[in-house]
Formats: structure tokens, C-alpha cells, sequence
């Protein structure tokens, strides 16, 4: 009798998510203004004016990142649910789970831009830097999950008391328009975060044996976003929302990237359990492996892997120059050749690794020539109102990052490459919120802002400061994840 293997840890997986949060932040603190390149921020909010211009069509890397995060956590749904399932949890007891999920991001989106300090009333003067950096020590109490040593009682009660101190805090702060708490403030990020898990993890419980039906899943959503804007029974009955500003359907067509990221998870799910061990990195005379007596295969050279990094590197950089500068069939024509050499490096794979990079690449390539195709309609490519073309090529360029980060993490074996990402990762709502509500108010009451700032005042040097800055973020984030402080919802 074999004892079954000890799963394995997504550590590129969890990379993804932190470098993310992490591009999100560097992305919110650059410099405005007219001295860098337009490529360096949304491509519908161009330097120098920042205006949005719906007409405007194209993709940078800014426009990037929330696809990325979408996508990291559509993947991270079957590793979770499936943990429930293997605990023999049943329907009645799952879609409790997931709703409160949900519940809880929610709250904390409130709650967070609640306590922005661009949000609070700057009439408040120092106050409102230290309302912020109280927020950030509410929120990890009363979202923190705590080292294992500690009693479930006593991490109850400090959960317990982070709520009660977080809702006495918002029933008496009072903000620049006269209004108190609402929930029309609320973070818009976290809130589709918080529509996207809710409906995604049920889409993936309800469809977990079937792949076929999960896309006939994203057909409906289709039919119902397309029938949404028009007149009738569909508009009337997806309108109804008990609250409108945090529940709506509008946010599902994110689900188009969370959903292929499911898929993409079980391929993940699947490599985390299996017991075959991650192919050698470097010994020629390892290169011939026996997975079991009737099946014997070649398994890929070091050249393969690192090919599939360069090309994957290769196609969303051409993606990302190619539509912001509207060279459109050209993109998609060297898009369509490098996506073929990719399909053609993992062809035959012999191992769970290999097969779980052959599912990224070619799914991926799937997803980006979708989105290709779709490209012309709505405009082109466009991040808000997001398009169909925008929403599938994000979800394959995606999954091309993350074959890419797999490689590094589990083919070349460097994983201490990504830990700073990887400890992000695990703990993205630190580094989401850890720049605004505890950097930036410890930088502003200790005066270092002001002088930080006056010695950085040109372009380059600005982006050098977002630089180091995002740095002391993912510093903190990692730290809490080293003490075991996870901010869970």
C-alpha cells in the first residue's frame, strides 16, 4: 500500500498574486504628468492632462494588472474548494462558505475607503493620518487569521473586537460632503474581487467535473451582458439588487477571466497531487525518467523551458506595444507565429510539471487569440468599458506569466527568485492596503514625505521613490506572513 504524496505548494501561483499587488501599487504612486511615457499608465488616462478618453483604444501594462489578480484568483478557486470537498463538506455547507467569503470582502472594501486618507476630511488635519493607520491595525485585527499556537477563542475575540472598534469608528467619522458611513464608499476593486469570487466559486462547485459545461457557463454570462443592455425580463431582473453599489451584475463579465482561470486551477490541482517529481533542471544523465513500467518518455531539455519563458515574454510584450500603437494585424499575425513555436514546445509532455505548463500554454494561447479576434469589435481593445477582446487576451497573456512563473519556480528550481512575490502572495490584502494606510501616514506625520518628496522631484527620480516604496510594501507584507498574520476574508 503507497501512502499518497504530500501535496505541493503553488509558490508560482502565489507569485502571481503578489506581483499583482504589488504592480498595483508601483502603478498608483509614479509620477503624473506629462514627463514619461504614455506605456506607463492606463492607455484611456494618457499623460500629461490624465483625462479619461473612452476613445481611446490600446493596452499597457497598467491596464494589465487587474486582469492578472482576477485571473490569480479565478486559478486559487479549486485549490481552496477542493480542500472542502476532500474534508467531506456538502452543498449546504459550501455555499455558506462562499457567500461569506464574499460578505467579508465586501465589508472590507467598505471599510477601507472608509479610512482612505484621501477619503477622510482634510480639515481633520493630522487626525485623519492616524484615523488611516488605525484603519490598517482594525483591519488586521478584525480580518487577521493568527499562528496556529494561538487559542481559537482568543483569535475569535480579537476578530470580534476588530469589528466592534471598526464600526464604532464608522458610525461617528463624518466626511467632506457632510454624509457619515454609506455604502456607496467602498473600494470598486475589491468590490468586483468580492462579485467575481461569489459567482466564480460557484460556477467552478456546480461545473468541477465538467470543463464543457463550465464554458457553456461563460456562453449564459454572455447572453445575459449582451441582453442586460437591451429592454426586457433580463435588464428587469438582473437591475434587482438590494445594494446596488456592491452587488451588481454589470461585474460579471469579469467573470470571463476568472472562470478560464479555473480551468488553468485544475491543472494546477492536479500537479499539486501528483507524486511524480518536478523534471531536473540541470543533470543530462536525468533526463530520461520512468513514470511508471508501460510509460516511457523524453522529458524536455533546459533549452525547451527557457524557450517557453522567452516566447511567452516575447508574445504579451508584442501584445502590449503592438495594440497601444494600433498595429493590430501585425500584432496578431506575429502573435499567431510566435504562438505556434509555443504550442510546439509542449506538445509532448512527460510529467506533471511538464503537463501543467502545456495546460498554460495552450490554453493561454487559446485565450489570446480569442481576444485577438475579437479586437475589432467595440472599438478595439479597451480596459473601461472593458471589451470582450480585452477581457480574453488578458486571460492569455495571464497564463502565459504564469507558465513562465513556473518554470522559474519549479523547472529551473530558483525559487528564492520570487519569494519577495510569493510572500506578497499569500498575504495580498496587507500589500494592497499597506501603502496608503500605514506607509504613506507614518512617511506624512514623521515629515520624511515632504523632504522624500522635494528630493525627488524629477520624473526618474519619482519613479525610483514608487520603486522603493512598493520595495518597503512588499517588505511588510512578507514580514506579516513570516509572523503568521494573515489577512483573510
Amino acid at each position: 500500500m503507497t501512502s499518497s504524496p504530500l501535496p505541493k505548494r503553488a509558490d508560482a501561483l502565489d507569485a502571481l498574486r503578489g506581483l499583482a499587488v504589488l504592480a498595483m501599487v508601483f502603478s498608483g504612486i509614479i509620477p503624473f504628468g506629462g514627463a514619461l511615457p504614455t506605456w506607463m499608465y492606463h492607455a484611456q488616462v494618457p499623460p500629461p492632462e490624465h483625462v479619461f478618453n473612452p476613445d481611446i483604444s490600446g493596452i499597457t501594462w497598467v491596464d494589465w494588472v487587474f486582469p492578472i489578480f482576477l485571473f490569480s484568483m479565478g486559478a486559487a478557486i479549486p485549490l481552496a474548494q477542493s480542500r472542502r470537498a476532500e474534508n467531506g463538506w456538502r452543498w449546504w455547507r459550501i455555499v455558506p462558505s462562499i457567500l461569506w467569503r464574499g460578505v467579508s470582502l465586501l465589508a472590507f472594501s467598505v471599510f477601507l475607503q472608509h479610512l482612505r486618507p484621501n477619503v477622510l476630511n482634510p480639515e481633520l488635519g493630522d487626525l485623519r493620518w492616524w484615523l488611516a493607520l488605525l484603519g490598517f491595525l482594525i483591519l488586521g485585527l478584525a480580518f487577521g487569521q493568527f499562528p496556529k499556537w494561538v487559542p481559537r477563542i482568543v483569535q475569535n475575540g480579537i476578530n470580534l473586537a476588530g469589528w466592534l472598534m471598526g464600526i464604532g469608528l464608522l458610525s461617528r467619522l463624518q466626511y467632506p460632503d457632510g454624509s457619515g458611513f454609506s455604502f456607496d464608499r467602498n473600494d470598486i476593486i475589491l468590490v468586483v474581487l468580492a462579485n467575481v469570487a461569489i459567482v466564480g466559486a460557484l460556477v467552478w462547485w456546480l461545473t468541477r467535473r465538467s470543463v464543457p459545461w463550465r464554458l457553456g457557463t461563460m456562453a449564459w454570462v454572455l447572453a445575459l451582458q449582451f441582453s442586460q443592455t437591451e429592454p426586457g425580463w433580463v435588464q428587469q431582473v438582473f437591475s434587482i439588487s438590494p445594494i446596488p453599489s456592491l452587488l451588481n451584475f454589470a461585474y460579471w463579465k469579469y467573470l470571463f477571466i476568472a472562470i478560464p482561470g479555473t480551468i488553468i486551477g485544475d491543472g494546477i490541482l492536479r500537479w499539486m497531487k501528483s507524486s511524480q517529481p518536478v523534471p531536473p533542471a540541470d543533470d543530462p544523465a536525468e533526463r530520461l525518467q520512468t513514470t511508471s513500467e508501460s510509460e516511457f518518455k523524453i522529458q524536455w531539455k533546459r533549452w525547451q523551458y527557457g524557450s517557453i519563458v522567452l516566447l511567452g515574454a516575447a508574445v504579451n510584450l508584442m501584445v502590449l506595444v503592438g495594440l497601444q500603437q494600433r498595429w493590430v494585424w501585425q500584432t496578431t499575425l506575429a502573435s499567431i507565429v510566435l504562438s505556434v513555436l509555443l504550442w510546439r514546445l509542449v506538445r509532448f509532455p512527460s510529467d506533471a510539471t511538464e503537463r501543467l505548463l502545456a495546460t498554460c500554454v495552450c490554453w493561454g494561447v487559446y485565450w489570446l487569440a480569442l481576444g485577438l479576434a475579437f479586437e475589432p469589435y467595440e472599438g478595439g481593445i479597451k480596459k473601461d468599458p472593458a471589451t470582450l477582446s480585452y477581457l480574453f487576451a488578458t486571460v492569455g497573456m495571464s497564463a502565459l506569466l504564469l507558465a513562465a512563473l513556473f518554470v522559474v519556480s519549479e523547472a529551473f528550481r530558483q525559487k528564492w527568485a520570487l519569494q519577495l512575490f510569493v510572500a506578497t502572495g499569500r498575504n495580498p490584502l496587507v500589500g494592497y492596503v499597506g501603502y496608503a494606510n500605514l506607509l504613506l501616514p507614518i512617511l506624512t506625520l514623521t515629515g520624511w514625505r515632504e523632504t522624500i518628496d522635494d528630493l525627488t522631484m524629477s520624473p526618474m527620480r519619482g519613479v525610483l521613490r514608487a520603486a522603493i516604496y512598493t520595495l518597503i510594501v512588499a517588505l511588510v507584507a512578507s514580514g506579516m506572513t513570516q509572523l503568521r498574520w494573515f489577512w483573510k476574508t
